[in-house]
C-alpha cells in the first residue's frame, strides 16, 4: 500500500470516528433537552392537578409559570371541545383547551403507561384528577418563542476525543510518508490482525471502566434526570460509611481461604502426583466442583446447611455433637461459606500444583536422596523453593478472586444475617441495582479496583525473580 493511501485512509477513518463522537454527544444533548422538556410537562401537570384537588383557579398560577421558566403551557381536556365547557366532572376552575382537544390515541397511551413523551415540539404529560388516580386530559409545554435552549453544536467534552483524533491522523500521514514500504507493510499487516481484538477491548474493556470512572465523580440516579458533578463526594461518603468498611473486613476475612485451600491442594497434589490406574479418576472428582455451575453448587450446600434437615447437622448428630445454623447465625455464616469455596477451589488449585510438581526435574530429588536427605528435608530444600513462582502465582490469585465473590453471596445469604457475609462486590451490586446509587456503587467500584491493582503490582514484583529448572 502506497504512502499516499495510507495517508489519506488515516485522515478519512479519523473523519469518520470524528463524526461518530459528535454525533453521539448531539444525540445525548438532544435527549437531554427532551428529557428537560417530559420533567417540565410533568411538573404542570402536578400543578394542575394539585389546583383541581383544592378547588383553585389555575389561569394565575399557570401564567406565573410559563412567565417563570419560558414554557406555553396548554391543558388538554378529554373530551373537550375547542370552546366548550371543560369535561364533565372538573371544575369550572380548569380554563377550556387551547386549540384543540386531547386527541382520544394519545389519551389512551398518556393512560397505558403514564409517562411523559415529546409532542409537537414540546412535552406531554398526563393530567389526572383530583385523587390522583384516572387520567382525564394531558398537560402540554411547549417552549416560548425566543426562549428556548437548544443544544450545542460542540461541547467541551466532545473537544477532546476530536482532538486526539486530529494529533492521531497528523501523526499517520507523517509516519506513512516517513517510514520504508516494507515496515509501513509489516506494521499494516500486525494491526491488521490486532485490530480487531483491541477494538473489543476498547468497547468492552476500557470504555466500561471510563465510564464507571466518570460515573464515580458525579451523583448519577436511574430515576433523576439531574446528575451533577460532586467531585469527591462519594468517595468522602465511603469513608464515612460504616457498613462499606464492614464489607471490606469481610471480604478480607473471607480470602482467608486462601491459604487453607493451598494447603490442601498442595497436600492432595503431592499425593497424586504418581503414574497408577486411580490418580486420575481422583483427580477428576477433586477437580469436579470447579468446573460446576456456581448457582448449582449454592443451592445444593444451601440444603446442606438447613439447621434442620441439612446433611451437614445429620453427620454433626452421629457424631453426637449439637445441630447449628449455619447460615443463619452472624457467627457462623462466613465460615460457611469459606468452606463451601474451599471445597470449590481446591480441585483447581491442585491442578496447579501438579503442573508445578511435573515441572520439577526427577533428578533433583535423586540427588537429594543420594545425600542422604529424607522425604520432609527433600520437601522442604528441594520441592517448595521450586514450586515458589507456583505458590506466589496462586496465592495472588486466589486473593484477587477472593475480593470478587459475589454469586455464594448472593445465592446463600444475601449478605446476612445482620450483614455478617455482605462482601464489597455483592454491596456494588446492591447500590447500584437495588438502591440505585451508580455513582456511589462506582466509587466502590474503583476502591476495589485499587485494591486488585496493589495486588497484582505485588504478584508482578514478587514473580518476576525467574527459577531455571535446568
Amino acid at each position: 500500500m502506497s504512502a499516499r493511501r495510507v495517508q489519506w485512509g488515516g485522515v478519512a477513518a479519523a473523519v469518520a470516528l470524528a463524526a461518530v463522537v459528535l454525533g453521539v454527544q448531539r444525540w445525548r444533548d438532544l435527549r437531554s433537552l427532551e428529557g428537560q422538556r417530559e420533567a417540565t410537562a410533568v411538573e404542570v401537570a402536578d400543578t394542575v392537578r394539585e389546583a383541581l384537588a383544592r378547588g383553585t383557579d389555575l389561569d394565575s398560577a399557570l401564567v406565573h409559570f410559563e412567565r417563570l421558566r419560558g414554557y406555553d403551557v396548554t391543558v388538554l381536556c378529554g373530551g373537550a371541545s375547542v370552546h366548550g365547557a371543560p369535561p364533565q366532572g372538573a371544575p369550572t376552575s380548569v380554563r377550556p383547551c387551547i386549540g384543540a382537544p386531547a386527541p382520544p390515541f394519545l389519551l389512551d397511551s398518556l393512560r397505558r403507561d403514564e409517562a411523559p413523551r415529546p409532542w409537537l415540539g414540546g412535552a406531554v404529560a398526563p393530567l389526572k384528577d383530583a385523587d390522583d388516580w384516572d387520567v382525564v386530559g394531558a398537560v402540554l409545554a411547549t417552549p416560548a418563542s425566543g426562549l428556548e435552549v437548544r443544544a450545542p453544536l460542540l461541547r467541551p467534552a466532545s473537544v477532546l476525543p476530536v482532538a486526539l483524533l486530529a494529533l492521531l491522523a497528523a501523526w499517520l500521514w507523517r509516519w506513512a510518508g516517513r517510514t520504508p514500504e516494507r515496515r509501513r507493510r509489516e506494521t499494516l499487516t500486525a494491526w491488521g490482525f490486532l485490530g480487531v481484538p483491541v477494538l473489543h477491548l476498547a468497547v468492552f474493556s476500557f470504555a466500561p471502566l471510563a465510564f464507571t470512572v466518570y460515573l464515580a465523580f458525579h451523583e448519577w440516579g436511574l430515576l433523576e434526570k439531574a446528575r451533577p458533578f460532586v467531585g469527591l463526594a462519594n468517595f468522602r461518603e465511603l469513608a464515612h460509611d460504616p457498613l462499606f468498611w464492614t464489607t471490606l473486613r469481610n471480604t478480607a476475612l473471607y480470602t482467608t481461604y486462601v491459604p487453607i485451600t493451598m494447603a490442601a491442594a498442595l497436600g492432595l497434589a503431592l499425593l497424586l502426583n504418581r503414574r497408577r490406574g486411580g490418580e486420575r479418576l481422583l483427580r477428576t472428582v477433586v477437580f469436579l466442583p470447579f468446573v460446576t455451575s456456581a448457582v448449582a453448587i449454592a443451592l445444593v450446600w444451601q440444603w446442606m446447611f438447613n439447621p434442620d434437615f441439612g446433611l451437614v447437622n445429620y453427620l454433626l448428630g452421629l457424631l453426637g455433637l449439637p445441630a447449628l445454623d449455619w447460615l443463619g447465625s452472624p457467627h457462623l455464616a462466613l465460615l460457611a461459606i469459606i468452606l463451601v469455596t474451599v471445597w470449590t477451589q481446591v480441585g483447581y488449585q491442585m491442578v496447579v500444583f501438579l503442573a508445578g510438581l511435573q515441572g520439577i526435574p526427577q533428578s533433583y530429588h535423586d540427588a537429594a536422596v543420594v545425600d542422604g536427605a529424607t522425604p520432609w528435608q527433600r520437601f522442604r530444600h528441594v520441592t517448595l523453593p521450586l514450586l515458589r513462582p507456583v505458590v506466589l502465582f496462586v496465592l495472588v490469585t486466589g486473593i484477587i478472586s477472593g475480593f470478587q465473590v459475589f454469586t455464594l453471596v448472593y445465592m446463600m445469604t444475601e449478605g446476612g444475617p445482620l450483614h455478617s457475609t455482605d462482601v464489597i462486590v455483592y454491596r456494588i451490586y446492591q447500590t447500584a441495582w437495588e438502591f440505585l446509587r451508580f455513582g456511589s456503587a462506582s466509587a466502590m467500584a474503583l476502591v476495589l479496583f485499587g485494591v486488585l491493582l496493589a495486588v497484582t503490582a505485588v504478584q508482578f514484583r514478587l514473580l518476576g525473580k525467574r527459577i531455571d529448572y535446568v
